[in-house]
C-alpha cells in the first residue's frame, strides 16, 4: 500500500529561511499563550480549592449587631400562653430591631510616659 500525501509529514523549511523563523515564532506564541491560560486556570482552581478546604473563613458576612446582655423587658413581651399561632418565635430574628452601636474604646489605665533613652539607630554611613 502506497503512502498518501496526508500520511507523510511536511518537510520543514530549510534552516535560516524566513519561513522557518516565522514558523518558530508562531509555535512560540502558541506555546506562550497556552502556558499563560493554563497558569491562570491553575491558579484560579487552586485558589478555589484552598478557599473551601482551609479552615477559618466563612462564606457569610459577619453579623452587624454585637450581642448584648439579655433585655429583661424583651422576655416579658413573649406570649404567656405559649400559643403563637403555630409559628416559632426567635428573639434574634426580630426584623424591627435597631442595631446597637459597639461600646466606645476605653482609655488606658495609665497614659504612656516618655522615656529619656537615646534611640538605637545606626546607619551604614558611619
Amino acid at each position: 500500500m502506497a503512502p498518501t500525501p496526508d500520511d507523510v509529514p511536511p518537510t520543514p523549511p530549510p534552516a535560516r529561511s524566513p519561513l522557518a523563523r516565522d514558523h518558530g515564532l508562531r509555535r512560540s506564541r502558541r506555546l506562550t499563550r497556552w502556558t499563560a491560560v493554563t497558569a491562570v486556570a491553575g491558579a484560579a482552581g487552586l485558589g478555589s480549592l484552598y478557599t473551601h478546604l482551609l479552615p477559618g473563613g466563612t462564606a457569610s458576612p459577619a453579623p452587624a449587631v454585637i450581642p448584648s446582655a439579655p433585655n429583661p423587658a424583651a422576655s416579658s413581651s413573649a406570649p404567656a400562653t405559649g400559643d403563637d399561632g403555630g409559628r416559632e418565635h426567635h428573639e434574634d430574628a426580630d426584623e424591627g430591631a435597631t442595631p446597637t452601636a459597639p461600646p466606645a474604646p476605653q482609655p488606658p489605665a495609665r497614659p504612656p510616659v516618655p522615656t529619656q533613652q537615646q534611640p538605637h539607630t545606626t546607619t551604614g554611613a558611619s
